[in-house]
């Protein structure tokens, strides 16, 4: 929420990239799934020993550089390269040298996945007590249960599972097991859940349900009813087909009533449907399938059977919800008083901030005032409201009341509050109160991220460092958070602090890092140095190995296309692998981000826009002449709307926090042009 939080960066991108996730080079271990998964044996007897991850001295006081931590990472890598020839002798005495090694359940947890067909329950317990409070706690406890259950071991399985797993592949093992034992309610229960889902299940449910239908009750009509619906909105009409098997004649001929709905849902307007419960659930799937494609044929055969289906309040608020949604986007809409007066009656925050931020764009202060009035209370506290209703109040003539709303707006650190001040020509308020922590944290994780930071497994210590914040109070968090500011963890404080709600720690929350290598790029570029910040700061919360999911590389999310562009133009050798360098992300971000400003004539709203999303779709998304807070507002990605509006707040809290003078829009930013 950019009153309070000012997100961490995006998580997905339309074009350039952004995003917050790691994935580095493993130069000294191969690397499996996510983490660097390591675990060990002690004597070949299958026995796990617990290992103590507890530090010998403050963690937080660890050097990287110690003579004897440096050992310790040889011989790490070393035992590491005995487990993948077996566990001899060099790996057992190697293993002991390691037993204080903050990473030593690393290497037993390689050790014991090595082992995972052959070990027994006791071990895996023993190895998961010690994990706990680890990221390793999850991943081998769902390793050892995958592979119990398609071993077939279910005593095994049951005593590590103790509960319903949260995977559904081993919630398919579970109720087998369970049936196997002699709990075979429990089991017919789960396979009963497990089988009403609106597509194909998993393969390793195919054994229970076999065994639930030769040797249980099997699916009666009301649980095949309900799975041919979900099937219907899960649009797999095969599944619709293949549900007639166990359906009775009544039912059958049901089945074959809904296929054809959803076939041609258009036909409601036309055809008659019995009167009953059924019916008028089919009609209610059928009405919400052909509002994706044509609302306003669907808004009439909604007001065809109304009168003679027995819809339930909740079956008409789902047809009128998405038959007002798909209005609000498409040509073949429902009637506009319709639509109105519809989502005057629903209340639904959600599709009235798309009517509003329409009409917002449209320059409709009249619809728009009657709009805020549809919004929930919390929502209505939203600073994103408070200013356009008093925006909205001095486009009404409504001074005074205006004015008041801005003053109290213009106190609030966020985009819109500092929106608000510049309006009044107010100074943009950054008061922030220390918040109170813990005086001093230590944990054993602290250890673990500094090995694996070391040993350049950054996804395994961002796994860590997420666990770890998990479990905190919000004062530890930022205790750990004030941690991280000291090693330079960017990310890790940012992640932190915005965990604990902690928006005043603005130290933590928005680092000045790499100023030196912004500076230099932003005078060579003829940029500003906050703009180049800013920017890193939302894609990558400042992190140099930061990568998204899409691609996107480094402190400014560089996708690897547009370096490779980028580099053609200055004439220099592209290597993707060096985008996590941080002075050559810096060098092709800034570049690019000054081509985007120079396109869109210093425009800083449009370029970042097009930073985000591409500027070929920001040509599209300015069409006429409008107020610069409009234009931002009625942005189609909610994504780059938030992007933008993030980043020129960010700007501001940088420069002001620099001494610099802070200007939320600039003079030639007011409006936003064609």
């Amino acid at each position: 929420m950019l009153t309070q939080g000012f997100e961490i960066g995006s998580a997905n991108s339309h074009a350039n990239g952004v995003g917050h996730y790691f994935k580095v080079n493993r130069t000294v271990t191969r690397g499996v799934g996510l983490l660097m998964i390591a675990l060990c044996v002690v004597g070949g007897c299958g026995t796990y020993v617990m290992a103590s991850t507890m530090p010998t001295q403050s963690s937080v006081a660890f050097a990287d550089n110690r003579p004897d931590l440096l050992s310790q990472r040889l011989l790490y890598n070393d035992a590491l390269t005995e487990l993948r020839t077996g566990m001899g002798p060099r790996y057992r005495a190697a293993r002991e040298q390691l037993a204080d090694y903050p990473l030593v359940q690393y290497l037993d947890y390689e050790a014991l996945i090595g082992q995972i067909h052959s070990l027994g329950p006791r071990d895996a317990q023993a190895f998961l007590m010690a994990a706990r409070g680890t990221p390793l706690y999850d991943k081998f406890r769902h390793a050892y249960l995958l592979h119990k259950g398609r071993d077939r071991h279910w005593d095994a399985f049951l005593s590590v599972a103790q509960s319903v797993p949260r995977d559904v592949e081993l919630q398919c093992y579970y109720y087998r097991a369970q049936r196997t034992v002699g709990d075979v309610d429990e089991a017919w229960q789960g396979a009963a859940a497990l089988w009403n889902v609106g597509e194909s299940q998993d393969a390793a449910c195919d054994i229970l349900f076999e065994r639930w239908m030769s040797e249980g009750p099997g699916p009666d009509d009301a649980l095949v009813w309900s799975r041919a619906l979900k099937a219907f909105d899960a649009r797999t009409p095969h599944l619709i087909r293949y549900l007639k098997r166990f359906a009775s004649p009544k039912l059958s001929l049901l089945l074959d009533e809904l296929g054809a709905v959803y076939r041609r849902p258009d036909l409601l307007t036309k055809s008659v449907h019995a009167p009953d419960v059924h019916h008028a659930q089919l009609v209610t799937v059928g009405i919400r399938r052909l509002a994706r494609v044509n609302p306003g044929e669907a808004k009439k055969a909604l007001e065809k059977t109304r009168g003679s289906q027995p819809f339930s309040d909740l079956q008409l608020q789902a047809m009128e919800t998405l038959i007002v949604r798909h209005s609000l986007f498409a040509q073949s809409a429902a009637p506009q008083p319709w639509i109105v007066e519809t989502l005057a009656r629903l209340r639904d925050d959600e599709l009235t901030e798309i009517y509003l931020r329409q009409n917002i764009q449209k320059t409709d202060w009249i619809a728009v005032s009657e709009g805020l009035g549809w919004l929930s209370s919390v929502a209505r506290q939203d600073d994103r409201w408070r200013y356009w209703l008093a925006k909205t109040q001095l486009n009404l003539g409504e001074q005074e009341a205006a004015e008041q709303n801005l003053e109290e707006l213009a106190k609030k650190r966020s985009y819109y509050g500092f929106l608000a001040a510049q309006s009044l020509q107010r100074p943009y308020q950054l008061s922030a109160a220390v918040s109170a922590s813990e005086n001093d944290f230590d944990d054993p994780a602290v250890a673990r991220i500094i090995e694996l930071l070391a040993l350049e497994e950054a996804d395994a210590a961002r796994l860590e460092w997420h666990t770890l914040i998990g479990a905190l109070s919000d004062s530890q968090k930022v205790a750990a958070a004030r941690i991280a500011r000291q090693r330079g963890w960017n990310y890790y404080a940012i992640h932190a602090a915005n965990s604990a709600g902690a928006w005043d720690e603005l130290d933590l929350r928005f680092p000045e890092a790499f100023q030196p290598i912004f500076q230099a790029y932003a005078e060579a570029e003829s940029v500003s140095i906050t703009d180049l910040m800013s920017i890193a700061r939302r894609e990558s919360a400042m992190d140099p190995l930061a990568r998204s999911p899409v691609g996107a590389l480094g402190l400014m999310q560089v996708m690897p296309s547009t370096g490779k562009m980028v580099a053609r133009q200055q004439g220099i050798v592209f290597r993707s692998t060096q985008l996590h360098q941080a002075e050559y992300n810096v060098s092709i971000g800034a570049h690019y981000y000054r081509g985007l400003l120079d396109r869109f004539s210093q425009h800083r709203p449009k370029a970042l826009a097009g930073y985000n999303a591409g500027p070929h779709r920001v040509r599209r998304w300015v069409d006429s002449e409008v107020p610069t807070d409009q234009w931002i507002e009625s942005l189609p990605f909610k994504e780059t709307r938030e992007y933008v509006q993030n980043v020129l707040a960010y700007a501001v809290i940088y420069d002001q926090r620099a001494g610099r003078k802070p200007e939320l829009l600039r003079q030639n930013e007011l409006t936003t042009h064609p």
